[in-house]
C-alpha cells in the first residue's frame, strides 16, 4: 500500500512516500523530502507551506515514476503545532484523499517526533519531544520507548518551561527524561542543565514516522467520507480568536 505522509506542524515541512505492508510488516520509507520555510521570504517569493503543496508530493511521485492515482492512502500529522501550518497541511491532504476516494488517518506530530528519535534512545527511556508553542510555552509530549516503538505516558500539552519540569517530576523516570525538538533550543536558557538532550534526534516531526503511526488505521480503514470530514487538527490550546471571542462572532456575540 503506497501512502503519502505529511507533517506541517512546524516551519519544517516533511513529506514522504511510504510502503505499508497490508499484513502488518515493517513500514518502508521510499523517499522523504524535508524543507524549512523561511520566516521572511525573499522579495517576490511566497513563503510558507502553502507555496510547497502539493508540489512537495508530486515531485516525490515524479522522482519515483509514479502519479497521484498511485497513492493508496494519506497520513497526516495533526499537531500540536503551528495553527496555520496544520490547517494548510490537513486541508491539502483531505482534499487529495476526498478527490481520489482514498483513506486518510492522522497522528500526533509530537508522537512522530518521538518515534523518529526512538532509534537513538535506549529502550525504556522517557522521551520528551518539544515544539515551540510561542507565548512562552512549548508543546510537550511524553513517550516511553518500547521495542523501537513509543507509548504515550501522559497527554500532549502546552506548558511553560517551569510547568514542564514540574510535570516531569510527577512521571516515572521523569528525572532521567531525554528531550528533543526545536522547542528545546527555543527555551535553552530555561531548560539547559535541567533537562538532558537526546543526541542525534530530529528537530521536527518526520513524515515517515507519521505514516508508521497512522499505519494501523490505514490498513484497516477503507475510504470513509465521514471519518475524513471529522479529522481535525489537535491544537492542544485555544487559538487567539477563541480566547478573544469565546462566544463566536455571530449576531449578539460580545466583543472585547
Amino acid at each position: 500500500m503506497l501512502v503519502a505522509a505529511l507533517d506541517t506542524a512546524t516551519l519544517t515541512l516533511s513529506c514522504a512516500l511510504v510502503d505499508l505492508d497490508p499484513a502488518g510488516g515493517p513500514v518502508r520509507v521510499r523517499c522523504e523530502r524535508t524543507e524549512h520555510a523561511a520566516t521572511k521570504p525573499a522579495p517576490g517569493r511566497t513563503g510558507g507551506h502553502g507555496a510547497r503543496l502539493p508540489s512537495a508530493l508530486t515531485d516525490l511521485l515524479t522522482a519515483e515514476g509514479l502519479t497521484l492515482p498511485d497513492v493508496e492512502g494519506y497520513a497526516i500529522g495533526i499537531g500540536p503545532g503551528s495553527f496555520t501550518g496544520l490547517r494548510i497541511g490537513l486541508a491539502t491532504w483531505k482534499g487529495l484523499a476526498y478527490a481520489s476516494r482514498r483513506p486518510i488517518a492522522g497522528a500526533s506530530s509530537l508522537a512522530a517526533l518521538a518515534l523518529g528519535a526512538a532509534p537513538a534512545a535506549p529502550d525504556g527511556a522517557l522521551l520528551v519531544p518539544l515544539l515551540d508553542a510561542k507565548k512562552g510555552e512549548v508543546y510537550a509530549g511524553f513517550y516511553r520507548v518500547a521495542g523501537g516503538a513509543v507509548e504515550a505516558v501522559a497527554p500532549d500539552a502546552a506548558l511553560a518551561p517551569g510547568a514542564l519540569l514540574e510535570r516531569l517530576a510527577t512521571l516515572p523516570g521523569g528525572a532521567d527524561a531525554l528531550a528533543l525538538g526545536e522547542g528545546l533550543a527555543a527555551y535553552a536558557e530555561m531548560l539547559e542543565g535541567r533537562l538532558a538532550r537526546l543526541a542525534g534526534a530530529p528537530v521536527a516531526p518526520p513524515a515517515g514516522a507519521v505514516a508508521a503511526l497512522a499505519a494501523p488505521a490505514l490498513r484497516s480503514r477503507p475510504y470513509d467520507a465521514q471519518a475524513l470530514f471529522a479529522l481535525e487538527p489537535h491544537y492542544v490550546r485555544a487559538s487567539e480568536a477563541e480566547l478573544k471571542f469565546p462566544h463566536g462572532l455571530g449576531p449578539g456575540a460580545q466583543r472585547p
